[in-house]
């Protein structure tokens, strides 16, 4: 009979490497939570896996590194992975606003963002502060380049136009679509900030003389 071939050394199959990258994050998650993230370790995620330190390190380089891939996928960073694709210079503020925010919102459901938004909260205001300090950076050359081109209402100014879209959002994300959100909530903050957008989209793109 054919002897069997010997195992292949080297890297796992891509798919395994997916997936236990997410297990990763998602053990990230949870050891940030209990023991924020100054305090955790390496060693402790590591743990949670089922991996060895030196596994972990063959999918992140470091904690650091582990903690930028939640914030690209859940934290401020999302804005920036949701818009990635979008042409926000060529396409009109109402369009942008509802297609960009409306995607981050749809990504705020999903389980890993909800347990991020349990980090955040866990946080305190400060980690809470520090996000939306963050978010309004990102936003205001998006929203400058809208005002400039006429598509915002030149009345109302662009940092009061970025926080009357982020503010309420911010609140529906912390209140309804934490780690312990039910699927009602998930339905009723999603139909509430998309109903916020669509608002926030008629008042920030009408022309003052017709917003009497």
């Amino acid at each position: 009979m054919p002897e069997n071939d010997p195992p292949k050394r080297g890297r796992p199959p891509r798919s395994t490497r997916g997936a236990t990258r997410n297990r990763i994050l998602d053990a990230a998650l949870e050891v940030f939570s209990k023991h924020g993230f100054d305090d955790a370790t390496v060693r402790q995620i590591a743990a949670k896996v089922g991996v060895t330190d030196p596994a972990l390190y063959a999918h992140f380089k470091s904690k650091k590194e582990i903690f930028e891939a939640l914030m690209r996928e859940a934290g401020p960073d999302l804005l920036g992975t949701v818009s990635a694709g979008m042409e926000l210079d060529q396409v009109p503020a109402r369009t942008a606003i509802l297609e960009m925010f409306g995607a981050i919102v749809d990504a705020w459901t999903a389980p890993r963002a909800r347990a991020f938004t349990s980090l955040m909260l866990r946080m305190g205001p400060d980690g809470i502060s520090t996000a939306l300090k963050d978010v309004t950076v990102r936003l205001r050359p998006v929203f400058s380049a809208w005002s400039a081109r006429g598509d915002l209402r030149a009345d109302i100014s662009i940092d009061t136009a970025i926080w009357q879209v982020i503010g309420p959002l911010s609140s529906i994300r912390l209140t309804y679509l934490n780690g312990h959100a039910t699927e009602a909530d998930i339905e009723y903050a999603t139909a509430l900030a998309r109903s916020h957008l669509d608002l926030m989209a008629d008042i920030l793109t009408q022309p003052k003389d017709d917003a009497k």
